[in-house]
């Protein structure tokens, strides 16, 4: 049976003791906030399906690409320009570069990979190779002549 797998890195752990309004993000190397978008997987007879949230991301600011049969989606939420005026007590939208990467299964092409991006939701659509697609077997029926009525 073939699946797709979600890669998912470890957490980083939990703080039980928080000053109020304050929240804390893990920083990466750079300084720079990481976040990952929520994504969906389905699967049909013929495909699979990846849905991603991505809420305030422009459609060029996301790159999608495949390599050594990993599906890697990429790319940044820019942050809005903040109003010098205000006093921000507590920032929980999420800004920065995200990355997100799947396994794909066997012998997927991934020439025929189709992606959609509308309301903030990216959508691809993988198509499964021939192999993997469940085949229907024709049922027959054979009809036994009763010989009493060929008479």
């Amino acid at each position: 049976m073939t699946y797709l797998t979600l890669r998912r890195p470890v957490a980083t752990p939990f703080r039980l003791f928080n000053t109020p309004f304050t929240f804390h993000r893990p920083l990466t190397v750079t300084g720079a906030y990481k976040w990952k978008p929520s994504a969906d997987i389905t699967e049909t007879d013929d495909s699979y399906e990846i849905r991603a949230e991505l809420p305030g991301v422009s459609k060029d600011d996301v790159h999608i690409s495949v390599k050594d049969n990993l599906l890697f989606i990429k790319g940044e939420k820019r942050q809005e320009n903040e109003d010098e005026s205000k006093k921000y007590k507590r920032i929980e939208r999420r800004y920065g570069t995200f990355e997100r990467n799947f396994t794909l299964p066997p012998n997927v092409d991934a020439d025929n990979i189709n992606a959609k991006f509308n309301d903030g939701v990216l959508t691809l659509s993988i198509p499964k190779p021939e192999e993997v697609k469940p085949k229907e077997i024709p049922i027959t029926t054979e009809t036994v002549v009763d010989v009493a009525e060929e008479k």
